[in-house]
């Protein structure tokens, strides 16, 4: 088997160990945890909807559209219980929906729910790498008001969070401008390359709940200024 059979193959089970902890941490969890952990339990079910429709050699790309909207409005909302602030709250708010509207005016007139809607996932990824990257600041700067075990899970979450929509960002753009058959190697290696980088943002989702679930700290909310 090829490196590039085994990334393939083997990216669809990184999803397991996170939903596991998602089941876990659902019921008892703060909000932070608990709707990342409805996130993750949304992914698990529309990637096997997904494996299965594909199966049935039925077109599953319309599943993309819907879940593009799912995970930046879970997304949005997860960061907006991490970052508080009137200011915060609006800035979310305002990405939350532009993005909406976007997305839904690309699937109706742009790209229709029977093709890879790059677009809206292009500009979901930018959206997420900048929260990622307004977390990790917030984080840094406040890390005596957090408790370790808190601020190390978040830690972990939101690298994922930057790596997986980092590569997503560069795969999306790309695939825009890579779709001529010449091109076909070109498309593989990127999206090999995305499924290596979905593994590793699964894993430390993994890591991330499973270091606040080890410390009993879940209960707890500590958002940052």
């Amino acid at each position: 088997m090829s490196l590039q059979s085994l990334i393939f193959n083997t990216a669809p089970f990184a999803l397991i160990p996170p939903a596991i902890m998602a089941v876990v941490l659902l019921r008892n969890s703060n909000i932070t945890f608990r709707i990342l952990s409805i996130h993750i339990l949304i992914s698990s079910v529309t990637e096997f909807s997904a494996t299965l429709l594909w199966s049935l050699k039925i077109n599953n790309i319309f599943l993309l559209h819907i879940y593009t909207l799912e995970e930046f409005a879970l997304l949005s909302w997860f960061y907006a219980t991490i970052i508080t602030g009137s200011s915060w709250k609006i800035f979310f708010r305002g990405c939350l929906i532009t993005f909406t509207i976007l997305t839904l005016l690309n699937s109706l007139f742009l790209q229709p729910i029977t093709v890879n809607n790059t677009y809206a996932r292009g500009l979901e990824s930018l959206l997420c790498m900048i929260y990622a990257i307004i977390c990790f600041h917030k984080l840094i700067n406040n890390t005596p008001a957090i408790s370790k075990p808190y601020h190390n899970s978040l830690l972990l979450i939101n690298s994922g969070v930057l790596i997986y929509f980092t590569s997503s960002c560069l795969l999306f753009t790309l695939s825009n401008y890579l779709r001529k058959p010449e091109f076909t190697d070109a498309r593989m290696m990127l999206w090999t390359c995305h499924a290596f980088f979905s593994t590793v943002y699964y894993l430390l989702l993994f890591f991330g709940l499973w270091t606040i679930w080890k410390s009993k700290s879940y209960t707890s909310y500590s958002p940052v200024q």
